[in-house]
């Protein structure tokens, strides 16, 4: 791959995101809505089901796809089509406060996402889309925020990560959809690039279609039409407000930036298939339209619930340099100590310190980010000691700058939530992990797969041997598949981990495995199951 100067990536970068920038700005021209006549599609357009988003006192993200025949393509006109939405107090629908016409443009898939505005904080809202004249939507249901100021005594949360389609079916987030949680926080992987042909459901697939990598933006389009076409996710979906955040695989494995994860091909064509990857991530998922400076999409982003809790939502992928250290698992390098590697960029950084800051004063103050941040040393102190590079670890002095912010916003309140590692973590976060009386700042869970990985790829024995040599992880599970529920009050935080018997049943059971409990002002976990 050839080198590019500053100024030509960012050429390169606009080139390849001015569709998406454009195509995000026409689904919001309000002309659009009732462009040209009322199609009749003869057939069930909402095939994905409904979503919300990024809630806060006045509303939230809506979101659906119309997609007749979402396997090949989406089957709709090449033309904007007028979808109805609808929200109500009530799940039958009757009492509608809110409704409105949006505009579901071919540019974007035919996907809609309506920002609701006007509603009242701390509140259950329903919501309903139609077409077609009398073709309607599932109904969906999504929490409001409090407002900032509000006391509010308790926040639930729902931690999960991870969800190869072909790995096996989503009991997981059928268990997230019978439950009772403000919010779900996805940590990435939401998607995965790789060929779905051979899968442990057993479905057969159009081999035209789905072999190979995905690299286009149809092929990233179906993929997200088959993950979608799943009835526990749309559950899950229809059951709560989401706040989504990417990771590596909705592009490609472990790429950092606007570099790969393998040598090979030009810059140009893997920033054309990084913008085509984060363009179908927007048309599928409920997140609101906020383009960087650059076109692209911003998924950094803060939500308040009231003064109890404050979550940052990061981006560690779009905007970091090549791992310092190369990809995988080496010995530490001299590059990877260098004070101007940064896993964020300079950009968010600064934004980070700002979010930081203005979380003092409230009771707890949540990261949510894709990777382990706790080091996780690999055969310590033999002549075979190495890290993973990809994570945290690959980034130690950005590491200790981020750790230092969110101890300064608030000593004792800091808790980070992640993903990735298809395991399961709970961590003593310190700003210097090589010394073994350094304090504790923060406190980090790291949510398991929903069901990456089957039944049959465990990490313990790999991982499990190097446990003792890290004292600061306090409990580990790297073999089963799951999710963590969080319940914040006043003062503590309960955290339970909830595992699947089995990802190779729809239907199978999913019950509490263990539990922990951290106290404001007193970071480190203590278990209670």
């Amino acid at each position: 791959m050839q080198p590019v100067d500053a100024a030509g990536r960012r050429r390169l970068l606009q080139l390849a995101w001015q569709g998406t920038g454009a195509a995000i700005a026409l689904a919001a021209l309000p002309g659009l809505a009732v462009a040209g006549p009322r199609p009749r599609l003869g057939r069930d357009p909402f095939t994905l089901g409904v979503a919300s988003g990024d809630p806060d006192a006045q509303g939230a993200v809506l979101w659906t796809r119309l997609a007749p025949e979402p396997l090949l393509g989406g089957g709709m006109p090449s033309r904007a089509v007028p979808v109805r939405w609808f929200v109500a107090e009530d799940p039958g629908m009757r009492r509608v406060v809110q409704r409105g016409v949006a505009a579901a443009v071919p540019e974007l898939a035919h996907s809609v996402h309506v920002e609701v505005m006007g509603l009242q904080p701390g509140r259950d809202y329903f919501y309903r889309f139609s077409c077609d004249g009398d073709e309607e939507s599932p109904i969906g249901h999504f929490r409001t925020t409090p407002l900032p100021d509000a006391r509010l005594d308790r926040l639930q949360l729902a931690l999960c990560s991870c969800q190869a389609w072909n790995s096996g079916y989503y009991p997981v987030l059928a268990d997230i959809a019978r439950s009772d949680v403000d919010l779900v926080l996805h940590a990435g992987d939401y998607l995965y690039e790789y060929s779905p042909l051979q899968n442990a459901r057993g479905v057969v697939l159009d081999a035209q279609r789905f072999s190979g990598e995905t690299t286009s933006l149809q092929r990233y389009r179906d993929q997200y039409a088959l993950y979608k076409l799943d009835p526990d996710l749309q559950a899950a979906h229809a059951a709560h407000a989401f706040a989504v955040i990417w990771d590596d695989h909705e592009v490609q494995n472990d790429y950092s930036g606007i570099t790969p994860e393998k040598e090979g091909g030009s810059l140009e064509t893997f920033i054309a298939r990084r913008a085509a990857a984060y363009r179908a991530f927007y048309e599928h998922l409920p997140v609101r339209r906020a383009p960087t400076t650059n076109g692209g999409l911003r998924i950094h982003r803060q939500l308040r619930y009231g003064d109890l809790a404050q979550l940052t939502l990061l981006d560690c992928r779009q905007f970091r340099p090549a791992n310092p250290c190369g990809v995988g698992e080496t010995p530490r390098c001299a590059a990877a100590l260098d004070p101007r590697a940064s896993m964020l960029g300079v950009g968010q950084e600064a934004w980070f310190e700002q979010a930081m800051a203005s979380a003092a004063g409230l009771r707890w103050n949540v990261v949510v980010q894709q990777l382990l941040m706790a080091q996780l040393k690999l055969d310590a102190g033999t002549p075979r000691e190495r890290f993973w590079n990809d994570a945290w670890d690959g980034y130690p002095l950005a590491r200790c700058r981020m750790l230092e912010a969110l101890h300064k916003s608030g000593q004792g309140n800091g808790i980070v939530l992640g993903g990735d590692w298809h395991s399961s973590f709970v961590n003593d976060l310190k700003l210097d992990f090589d010394v073994a009386g350094d304090a504790v700042v923060a406190t980090e869970f790291v949510a398991p797969a929903i069901s990456s990985g089957g039944d049959d790829t465990p990490y313990g024995p790999y991982y499990g041997p190097s446990m003792p040599m890290n004292p600061h992880i306090r409990y580990f599970d790297g073999d089963r598949r799951g999710w963590w529920r969080m319940e914040f009050a006043r003062d503590t935080l309960q955290a339970e981990l909830r595992f699947a018997d089995s990802v190779l049943r729809p239907d199978a059971v999913v019950a509490a495995a263990a539990g922990f409990q951290v106290e404001r002002g007193r970071p480190g976990a203590r278990r209670t199951l």
